[in-house]
């Protein structure tokens, strides 16, 4: 919503990354940028090409951010919340777009979000994290079906179940720490219910294999806690 210019009209903010980026004319620019649009399913590209940000409704602005950051046909793409502020018909079709155009363009993307209904419709594999280090990775069917990490198992447990829609939420226990004041060790600890005293509080612990193709980083996965040093 506010990565766009209120005051210059969608087209020329994608021309312009054109032709900084890949040395077009203006008007090879706009012919490209009429493309774009197009590829992102906007309807009628040559005429909302010349329309400002306040007229284009919030999945179609995500649609134009797309566009713009497929302009220099990018190898990986990053989005940060890609379907954040969508209703959930504007969002399936946003996640619906993409997973066309990592086909169309070859490039991979690279999620960043909280929604794990996202991660499922999605990725291939996920990296759960936790102030700011990753906890457990792994292909989406192991960390969703299998959760090895206590944090991921509490965020999946913490989520309503269609066949129990009645039941009250388990939420993680705890407040998240200041990523200012890291707890020392294992970023977790202080809200595990697996903690262990003198472990899991004064030492970081690496990712362990779990599966193959599934890592975590938990002590109380390993088989003797006293390997632990």
């Amino acid at each position: 919503m506010s990565s766009l210019s209120p005051v210059h009209t969608i087209g020329d903010q994608i021309i312009e990354a054109l032709r900084l980026h890949r040395k077009m004319s203006k008007a090879e620019a706009r012919a490209e940028t009429i493309n774009l649009l197009s590829q992102v399913e906007i309807p009628n590209p040559e005429a909302m090409i010349d329309r400002y940000t306040f007229e284009f409704s919030g999945g179609m602005r995500q649609r134009a951010m797309i566009a713009m950051a497929l302009s220099t046909k990018p190898k990986v793409l990053i989005a940060d919340e890609p379907t954040t502020a969508l209703d959930v018909t504007i969002q399936a079709q946003v996640l619906d777009l993409m997973k066309d155009l990592v086909s169309e363009f070859g490039m991979a993307i690279l999620f960043i979000t909280h929604d794990l209904s996202v991660i499922a419709q999605t990725a291939d594999r996920v990296a759960v994290m936790y102030l700011g280090r990753i906890l457990e990775t792994g292909t989406v069917r192991q960390v969703i079906q299998t959760p090895a990490h206590p944090y991921t198992q509490g965020l999946l447990n913490s989520l309503p179940k269609l066949d129990a829609l009645d039941e009250p939420l388990t939420p993680v226990a705890g407040d998240i720490p200041s990523p200012l004041e890291r707890p020392s060790g294992c970023v977790f600890h202080t809200r595990c219910p697996k903690a262990k005293a003198g472990v899991c509080d004064q030492t970081i612990p690496e990712l362990f294999s779990v599966d193959s193709g599934q890592s975590a980083a938990c002590f109380a996965l390993t088989q003797d806690w006293s390997d632990v040093t």
